[in-house]
């Protein structure tokens, strides 16, 4: 078994990017409530390669299913495992193959296969075709009648004859051919396509679990009072660079166009978070140009942490839980306000 934990280094995805994208994140939760399962994969009649599983996660069919799977693994939250290698038109990558059995002196192929026999009494060897008289089959060098398989009589191989030219061989000529361009190529012209089954990588477990789980609750609070909610997702900063942030909501305006942008930060620790995690968050905050935002700590933050927070106008909100802390959060004045205007 061939274990992939990153499909291409070159084209490496961020994690955040996997976490904000609602289909990866349905398919993480549902892995995560079965570890050992794999999202496996099935060919159509056509030949391509489907995920039937993701139909149940996800409610409907994706276009490619494994454009999103290897971005995952590409992200390091799953892990491709090497299950088979499908061949492919080396002219058009078509998956719609089918290999042909060709005589080796004609090419044709309108292929016949018989099977070699051997009367174990005699040790007659001829092929089925001359120990087959009507109904029976009686050995063409002393004309005994054979019932048994095995007992009387065995099969020592196959054999082949050809249609076209009457040429008689022990081993075809293989090739493969493209049903809907109608492209005929060698095996070894063929393409090897992988195709893998997906599971979680245990290793990045604890991540996804903070990921996936713990702000489930958060979200499912946010979205069911009517808000767009990404979790986490990046905005543009006014130095260049990209901000992060765990939780973004998208407040619509009434009465004209627009809509208010409210960043969130989410901090769990064992401890009071401290004084830097607060200067982080300003400072990101600013960067971005965000108006309203709110850092949310559980169990809390350090006095020192408090009195900065309080200094830079950061509200903050703290609680034993995170869903304490999101309840605190409904009562924050201005985020209330901006509930009640829905």
């Amino acid at each position: 078994m061939t274990v992939v934990t990153q499909l291409d280094a070159k084209n490496k995805q961020p994690t955040e990017t996997i976490y904000s994208n609602a289909e990866a994140r349905k398919i993480l939760h549902f892995l995560l409530g079965n570890v050992q399962t794999a999202i496996s994969p099935a060919l159509l009649p056509t030949d391509e390669t489907t995920y039937p599983q993701l139909e149940s996660i996800l409610g409907h069919n994706l276009p490619d299913p494994g454009i999103l799977l290897d971005k995952m693994v590409a992200s390091g939250v799953l892990v491709a495992e090497l299950v088979d290698k499908a061949p492919s038109c080396p002219e058009c990558s078509s998956r719609e193959v089918s290999t042909r059995y060709l005589c080796p002196q004609c090419y044709g192929y309108d292929v016949a296969r018989g099977y070699l026999y051997e009367h174990l009494k005699c040790g007659k060897v001829g092929s089925d075709e001359t120990f087959k008289k009507e109904d029976a089959l009686i050995c063409p060098k002393c004309q005994a009648v054979l019932h048994n398989f095995g007992v009387e009589y065995r099969a020592v191989g196959a054999w082949y004859r050809c249609n076209s030219c009457n040429n008689s061989f022990n081993a075809p000529t293989l090739s493969h051919f493209c049903r809907p361009n109608h492209h005929e190529f060698s095996p070894d012209r063929a393409t090897l396509v992988p195709i893998y089954e997906y599971r979680l990588n245990v290793n990045a477990l604890l991540e996804i679990r903070r990921e996936v789980l713990l702000y489930s609750e958060a979200i499912t609070m946010l979205e069911n009072s009517g808000l767009t909610v990404a979790a986490p997702q990046t905005l543009p900063g006014k130095s260049g660079q990209a901000r992060l942030f765990d939780i973004v909501v998208t407040f619509p305006k009434k009465g004209f166009r627009g809509s208010k942008i409210v960043a969130i930060d989410v901090v769990l620790a064992d401890a009071p978070a401290g004084v830097q995690v607060v200067k982080e968050f300003v400072a990101k905050v600013k960067d971005a140009g965000i108006s309203e935002s709110y850092l949310i700590a559980t169990p809390g933050l350090s006095e020192e942490a408090r009195v900065l927070a309080k200094n830079s106008n950061l509200t903050y909100v703290e609680g034993m839980s995170l869903k304490e802390a999101m309840e605190s959060l409904r009562k924050q004045s201005a985020f209330e306000r901006s509930l009640s205007r829905l």
